[in-house]
């Protein structure tokens, strides 16, 4: 990835994008979408219905009543894997900011609980251990700010995704195949907004 000599952000209707000038891709989006918002959507509706089919049997009236609430937004946040660290943070600042205002002059932001769907993925070690046998794997995250969001989520669990892998990371030999997890977390908006601080301290620390 070339290096990125300045950075602009900018940040509408609940989101914000981060480019590097104005003929310039965007290296990173993220959005909070309200879901009463997009109802009757069928894209929306067939994401709803497919984290409703992994989520398991003892919380799943808990959280279909969450995905069906008013009071209830998907954050999507989508940038390049290799994305500086420095500008990963520089996201979520504007992201916080953003969301404040809305929730302060629009009343469809004024939600209560946040859904974001993230990377995963499962140790080699574990696939190994051919005696283990958990009904949930024990997945890793792809990036810091997903270990910061799963320590607020009220609910979360992940499932495999056919013939995706990841690059392996600094912890995991290189010629190690990691498989491909998707996870959803469910939390609360408040706990999102001060988890942002978290994220913007163990980014600065691994930097």
């Amino acid at each position: 990835m070339p290096s990125i000599p300045s950075s602009g952000i900018n940040a509408e209707y609940g989101g914000a994008d981060i480019e590097v000038g104005e003929d310039d891709p965007v290296f990173a989006v993220a959005s909070i979408l309200p879901l009463q918002m997009y109802k009757n959507k069928d894209k929306l509706e067939q994401l709803v219905t497919t984290i409703l089919t992994k989520c398991g049997k003892e919380e799943m009236g808990e959280v279909e009543k969450i995905l069906n609430s008013s009071d209830t937004a998907l954050m999507l946040n989508a940038k390049y894997s290799n994305l500086p660290l420095q500008i990963t943070a520089q996201l979520y600042k504007a992201l916080k900011m953003e969301l404040i205002t809305e929730r302060k002059e629009n009343p469809a932001y004024n939600v209560k609980h946040l859904v974001v769907l993230g990377k995963s993925y499962t140790e080699p070690e574990q696939r190994k251990n051919k005696k283990l046998r958990v009904s949930e794997p024990s997945v890793c995250y792809q990036s810091v700010d997903l270990d910061v969001i799963a320590d607020v989520a009220s609910h979360r669990f992940s499932w495999r995704i056919a013939d995706e892998t990841l690059a392996a990371v600094s912890t995991v030999a290189s010629d190690d195949v990691l498989l491909g997890y998707r996870t959803a977390f469910i939390l609360p908006i408040d706990k999102f907004l001060k988890g942002v601080d978290k994220i913007l301290e163990k980014l600065s620390e691994t930097v």
